[in-house]
């Protein structure tokens, strides 16, 4: 059971590595892969900050509400990403979409208690 709570924590930082190394693969110009690789890096920050959010702000339990439903927004926005942006490849938005899902998953449900 610890196994499949690990693989499931780590799946956004598997789907977002591996969304970024096809666009980073592809054969466009280099803004349009820096545009491609925006959610990504976005996702992986989002995932960081879950891990942790009292080491890089100062979060109360007031403000963890309003930072859930910010990071919310933000994961729903990564998982949509292939809908305004254009990937080279259509496998990289499935990656995106299910690594921002599941982060979505995670800032519902996240609250931190002081």
């Amino acid at each position: 059971m610890k196994q499949l709570v690990l693989m499931l924590a780590l799946f956004p930082v598997l789907a977002f590595c591996v969304a970024a190394i096809f666009e980073l693969r592809a054969t466009t110009k280099p803004a349009g892969k820096l545009r491609n690789l925006i959610p990504a890096i976005l996702g992986l920050a989002a995932f960081g900050l879950s891990l942790d959010p009292q080491g890089i702000l100062h979060v109360s339990p007031a403000s963890s509400v309003t930072l859930s439903r910010v990071m919310t927004l933000l994961s729903a926005m990564i998982a949509c990403s292939g809908v305004f942006i254009t990937y080279s490849r259509r496998s990289t938005a499935v990656w995106m979409a299910c690594g921002g899902l599941v982060m979505l998953f995670f800032w519902i449900f996240n609250r931190v208690v002081v």
